[in-house]
């Protein structure tokens, strides 16, 4: 088995290059960093439409492991994206050597996005679906002040429920977990700990934002967890 592969996934209204302040630091310290963007978001948002949903994004990235024929990965997540590697995880397990959520938690067979964030989350982005998203996108200022590079989010892949096997194994794993937007702190203050408590992972709280891999001096703080991480 080779040397420890990051394969990174973006939150909503994001794209790849949101990993790259982090991805730079990996990568300088001799680590291959791969960033999916998911079907809809960035460079592929001509292919948004009402069908987007979790197991579309679920499929860009396990497809893209076993195309890539890759092993070794540390999987690595942020916001919604955490849904997404649970179940790419689940399709792919024998490529698998550690989950990371950054300010995000697993899913569990059968939840939702809904289940790990909490109702705040939920009446905020179902607010701005039914007021200014025809009720089937999540408008791209929602969440948090929009930047020119996130676009509207597909609300099915909030609400669609994640179809885990049976036999997906007990993953090792992180729970990273932000400070700051007071919107995800049901998610930081009674999901984190319980899932991170339910399958025996790490919790760690950065000082930060809720995009903690974008800004300094958070995103050097989640670079030394993740190098870390690749080195035991």
């Amino acid at each position: 088995m080779g040397k420890p592969v990051f394969v990174m996934v973006h939150g909503t209204f994001q794209w790849a290059g949101q990993w790259e302040p982090l991805s730079t630091i990996l990568e300088d310290a001799g680590y291959e960093v791969i960033e999916a963007t998911l079907t809809g978001l960035g460079e592929k948002e001509h292919l948004l439409s009402k069908e987007t949903g979790l197991l579309t994004h679920i499929l860009d990235v396990s497809n893209m492991m076993s195309w890539r024929d890759l092993d070794n990965v540390i999987l690595v997540a942020h916001s919604y994206g955490g849904q997404v590697i649970t179940g790419a995880a689940a399709h792919e397990p024998e490529r698998i050597k550690h989950l990371v959520y950054i300010d995000t938690v697993p899913l569990d067979h059968g939840e939702n996005l809904i289940d790990g964030f909490g109702p705040e989350v939920y009446e905020t982005a179902k607010t701005a679906v039914d007021a200014d998203g025809d009720g089937w996108v999540i408008p791209s200022d929602t969440l948090r002040d929009a930047k020119p590079t996130m676009r509207p989010h597909p609300w099915k892949s909030y609400i669609e429920r994640i179809d885990l096997p049976e036999d997906t194994p007990a993953f090792s794993g992180t729970i990273i977990i932000g400070t700051e937007g007071e919107v995800f702190s049901h998610m930081r203050s009674v999901q984190a700990p319980a899932r991170a408590e339910k399958r025996g992972w790490e919790l760690i709280t950065v000082e930060g934002p809720h995009q903690l891999m974008e800004v300094s001096p958070s995103k050097e703080t989640v670079a030394d967890i993740l190098l870390d991480i690749a080195g035991n």
